[in-house]
């Protein structure tokens, strides 16, 4: 597959595993927080691919990102239950001073 395994990289750091209680943990370093634009309490994805490497990555979008919300909407949608139908309003008439 050759390719280049840092097209579109734009910034790379290295880190240590660390125990943390029961589990293992990488402390970010603070220019990788301060290019990805993260913040504490920020909820992230773990993804690995066939090669075994990990993508950390926002689990939400950035609000000006529509293509990223668009297929993050659709993520959520594609999880929802078929069979409900959508929220319909009823319109009845008015009954008192409505403006129509």
């Amino acid at each position: 597959m050759g390719g280049n395994p840092q097209k579109g990289l734009v910034h790379m750091a290295t880190a240590t595993i660390r125990k943390w209680g029961n589990s293992l943990a990488i402390r970010i370093p603070n220019e990788v927080i301060s290019q990805a634009k993260l913040d504490e309490g920020v909820e992230m994805e773990l993804l690995v691919n066939e090669a075994n490497e990990v993508l950390l990555r926002p689990a939400y979008p950035d609000a000006d990102d529509r293509v990223a919300l668009r297929q993050h909407f659709l993520k959520l949608r594609s999880q929802c239950k078929s069979a409900l139908d959508p929220h319909q309003e009823v319109f009845e008439m008015p009954t008192g001073d409505e403006q129509i």
